[in-house]
């Protein structure tokens, strides 16, 4: 293996825009935590996303930082939306009521945020979200969730928890030469597999599609997934090597 070291400019600017990530997963259940940060549509390391695409019943459970009568819940939905089937709130003894259950509105929709009314009636800051993975076809990826109190108030979520995430997979590979991304490096590598570690530890090993310098476009073809990972979350890149 031949391993080519980061230079004092990279790592210094690597440093400056990922140190307030670095504890988040790509697609972790923390990708919820706070107002919306995905740059669009699409299959993006800042939402989480469910360990299986389509293979079960999933959920979110989001704690909030002030308990309120819950009035209406906005979920930022930035791929393949329209899963949302039922919303509940949490009392302190962990005991479920009921709030929202139908119809995502987003299903077969255009747009990303599904406004949800919600008939609470005593205070909580625990709310729990149910997806019907199975129903909606693909990776149903969730940004942010902002619950809206009956007094007008309007917080982001504080923590998040998931019934399984794909930060949870395990895509590493065998590679032989490691390098950091610049952004004139990479086109040399169009079509081939590369193996990228995230500012978390956390590895994606896929086919580079594009590059440019705030963007690679990735196919995990094991998983039917063509990711858009931000270069600021990049930490080390393994590629091929050819004696030639």
């Amino acid at each position: 293996m031949r391993r080519i070291a980061l230079t004092l400019t990279c790592a210094l600017s690597l440093l400056a825009t990922t140190s307030h990530a670095a504890a988040l997963r790509a697609w972790g259940p923390e990708q919820v935590v706070g107002a919306p940060n995905t740059p669009g549509q699409g299959d993006f390391v800042t939402a989480w996303a469910s360990l299986s695409e389509d293979g079960q019943m999933e959920w979110l459970l989001l704690d909030y930082a002030r308990s309120v009568v819950p009035s209406q819940l906005r979920v930022f939905e930035t791929f393949n939306p329209g899963a949302v089937i039922k919303v509940t709130a949490l009392d302190a003894q962990g005991k479920e009521t009921p709030l929202w259950e139908g119809q995502d509105p987003l299903l077969g929709n255009t747009g990303h945020v599904a406004e949800l009314p919600l008939n609470g009636k005593r205070p909580t800051r625990q709310i729990k979200l149910y997806l019907d993975s199975v129903k909606v076809a693909g990776w149903n990826e969730i940004d942010a969730v902002e619950l809206i109190g009956r007094d007008g108030s309007r917080q982001w979520v504080q923590q998040a928890r998931a019934s399984s995430s794909y930060a949870e997979a395990d895509n590493t590979g065998d590679t032989s030469t490691s390098y950091t991304p610049a952004a004139d490096g990479l086109n040399a590598y169009l079509g081939k597999t590369l193996r990228i570690e995230l500012d978390n530890r956390q590895v994606v090993r896929g086919i580079l599609q594009a590059s440019s310098p705030t963007f690679l476009t990735v196919e995990d073809k094991p998983n039917k997934r063509r990711l858009l990972i931000p270069t600021a979350r990049v930490l080390l890149i393994e590629v091929p090597y050819s004696s030639r």
